[in-house]
């Protein structure tokens, strides 16, 4: 069987991991850069990648950057329509790439999330006060990997990040801050389970715990019921195999964000758990079913 990965680079760590599990699995690897595929809809609508359609892929599994979630959204909508089995959808691609979509549907859930406020404006004092208390985190909808995140400690550093981001073109979200030694954990969710957790620790004068900005990721075990709620919060945003971000409020985990096309080299090195193998066993799986 032919196995896609839609990726933006083949040379990405997390792609090559992926088309090597695909083949040590026994099956046809298949790259597929994401903004070389050409969308036709007319006649029989269709996906062509260097000349040839994609129907012949017994499944793809989309890894989508945030600099293509445009065209991704588009390209996983036409392989809907074209009846394809895919480990990610188009949905929840732009349910999981806007913050406070995946906040609002995360809580209609029932899942614990961070008290959050979307600001289009700067805030005044007294509304400031009746929001979220101070010190606070603010962030733009669109960001990663830690970029886009703030810690405000007042009304006056909150309206001058605003109306810069305003300026921007950028709408705010601002959320509660939950306390912490700057360490949160990250949940690598394929289907039904929770496949490896680690605690990722910031660096020196670093509160942001990720690891592209240097945090040190520690294996951890997370007790059934964090996992559930793990599993729970990828499945309310739609996502298949998600980075969920969670931090504890004393006992209570508190989902902080839902990753689409998670990174996994970390978790691999901290826990030794082979993400690549879970992925496309789930893949398998699915394009079986």
């Amino acid at each position: 069987m032919k196995v896609g990965v839609i990726s933006r680079r083949s040379s990405f760590w997390t792609t090559k991991k992926i088309l090597r599990s695909i083949e040590h699995h026994g099956h046809e690897p298949s790259f597929v850069k994401t903004d070389d595929v050409r969308l036709l809809v007319a006649g029989d609508d269709d996906a062509i990648y260097r000349g040839k359609s994609l129907r012949d892929h017994g499944v793809l599994i989309p890894r989508i950057g945030r600099s293509m979630t445009d065209f991704g959204k588009m390209l996983l909508r036409q392989l809907e329509m074209m009846g394809l089995r895919l480990t990610l959808q188009s949905e929840a691609l732009a349910t999981a790439r806007n913050k406070f979509i995946a906040t609002q549907v995360l809580r209609e859930a029932g899942v614990p999330v961070p008290r959050s406020v979307l600001l289009g404006s700067r805030p005044d004092f007294m509304e400031t006060a009746q929001l979220v208390p101070y010190p606070a985190v603010l962030k733009i909808l669109s960001g990663t990997q830690g970029v886009g995140v703030m810690r405000v400690n007042d009304l006056d550093e909150t309206a001058a990040i605003v109306d810069t981001l305003k300026f921007l073109g950028q709408t705010v979200l601002l959320q509660e801050y939950i306390p912490n030694p700057g360490i949160d954990i990250r949940a690598l969710v394929v289907g039904d389970h929770v496949i490896g957790s680690m605690k990722r620790i910031a660096p020196a004068n670093e509160w942001r715990a990720n690891v592209h900005l240097g945090a040190k990721g520690v294996p951890v075990e997370l007790d059934q019921a964090t996992q559930a709620i793990a599993v729970r919060a990828s499945k309310a945003v739609g996502l298949e195999i998600s980075g969920v971000d969670l931090i504890f409020r004393g006992d209570e985990p508190v989902i902080l964000e839902v990753n689409v096309s998670p990174g996994f080299r970390g978790l691999m090195q901290a826990t030794g758990v082979n993400a690549a193998d879970a992925m496309v066993e789930y893949a398998i799986q699915k394009a079986k079913a």
